[in-house]
């Protein structure tokens, strides 16, 4: 079975025009880009699947997370909302993060400079291809009844196409030498090269994102499914903001567009949290202290929970790969409203900054740069007298502790 000409199949023309156009590229680079990305992205999850805790963590995935093919009957669909097509390919890039870990820059660069469009279009790209692909995988595995041996025979096998499909020189980014060799049970707790473990009791980092690309892609793909009726939207019903800046607000104050050493193109409204935290790490003038905190404009939650919501993580992205692009450390710091029991507000709160910290461990940062503390009700910065107050003050912040 020949997965990369499967994957292959789902970008025809209409696809590749419609991603074409969101990047803002040609049909011909953006077909280009695809060519190498698809060889590049199955690598990767081929080599984080060498171990057979691997490939177990790959199957519960695909089996839980809607990884069932069931959105390539309608992609196009998808790819036709811009706001759907943005999300997919920041969850996707958060999955490429912890599969690449601090290669994702040299591997959106490459696939730049051999295509031929912008690094900012790379990294968006290979977020779009990320979950098509597990699409396909996750077809063949439901259909034909995979087990976890079925499932590394199956991605071991297509080691050879693979390496024949990789382009010329991203070597220095892919194993290729150990490409589609299964380990087993191995007693190193190393899967490969890519894998950043922080702790060795911890589930597979690429897990979580996985699942959640596959649920956005099967609500999306329900919510398109069933156009001609009637939407209710209800809001703030299952979330909490713990920010008073929404993000058609931020849009207003203006976009800045930041191209960090990593090559990650990062698009961030003056006021963000992304453009002060910047600007402070950059200011050689400004020294470390504990009183300059910069908070989160659009982190929500789920309400009561430390569960964050899917649709508010483009900031925590952000501040992921600001990380990877500057040596600096974080203190997290989670606040609530005076609402309730204090000793509930106080847990509630370290559970959220605790759930930030996950976040970024998952898109391949390392938790020994990270802090997370809650401080419950205290140190407002509103009146809890008034809902838009208790708003501001169910805050997440971030504080620069070494620079």
């Amino acid at each position: 079975m020949d997965l990369l000409g499967l994957v292959k199949e789902q970008f025809t023309s209409s696809i590749v025009s419609k991603i074409s156009s969101f990047l803002g590229e040609s049909t011909e680079n953006t077909y280009s880009a695809i060519e190498s990305a698809l060889p590049a992205i199955l690598g990767g999850v081929m080599q984080n699947a060498s171990t057979t805790q691997g490939v177990s963590d790959l199957l519960s995935t695909i089996r839980t997370g809607g990884y069932d093919g069931g959105v390539l009957n309608n992609l196009g669909g998808l790819l036709d909302d811009i706001k759907s097509t943005s999300t997919l390919a920041s969850l996707g890039s958060g999955f490429l993060g912890s599969i690449f870990g601090d290669k994702l820059g040299a591997l959106s660069s490459f696939i730049s400079n051999t295509s031929s469009i912008k690094t900012g279009s790379a990294s968006s790209l290979l977020g779009l291809v990320a979950p098509i692909l597990m699409n396909v995988l996750g077809k063949k595995v439901i259909t034909q009844g995979l087990s976890t041996s079925g499932l590394a025979s199956l991605l071991m096998s297509q080691k050879n196409a693979v390496k024949a499909a990789l382009p010329t020189g991203i070597g220095s980014i892919l194993n290729i030498e150990d490409l589609g060799d299964f380990s087993g049970n191995p007693k190193s707790t190393v899967v490969n090269n890519f894998k950043q473990q922080t702790n060795d009791k911890k589930p597979k980092s690429w897990l979580p994102l996985l699942l959640l690309a596959g649920l956005l892609l099967g609500a999306i793909y329900y919510w398109k499914s069933c156009r001609n009726v009637d939407t209710v939207v209800v809001e703030d019903t299952t979330t909490e903001a713990v920010a008073n800046i929404d993000s058609a607000a931020t849009e207003v104050i203006g976009s800045l567009k930041k191209t960090l050493s990593t090559g990650i193109e990062l698009n961030f409204g003056e006021e963000s949290i992304e453009n002060e935290l910047i600007s402070f790490i950059e200011d050689k003038s400004k020294p470390v202290d504990k009183t300059t905190w910069f908070n989160f404009r659009d982190l929500r939650f789920e309400t009561g929970s430390a569960v964050i919501d899917s649709t508010s993580m483009q900031e925590v992205r952000n501040i992921a790969e600001i990380l990877k692009a500057y040596p600096i450390d974080l203190k997290i710091g989670g606040y609530t409203d005076n609402v309730g029991k204090e000793a509930v507000n106080q847990k509630l709160s370290a559970d959220r900054a605790t759930s930030v910290v996950k976040a970024l461990v998952a898109m391949g940062i390392d938790a020994k740069r990270l802090d997370p503390e809650g401080y419950g009700s205290q140190f407002p910065v509103a009146s809890n007298d008034t809902e838009e107050g208790k708003a501001q003050n169910r805050r997440i912040a971030v504080r620069v502790t070494k620079k």
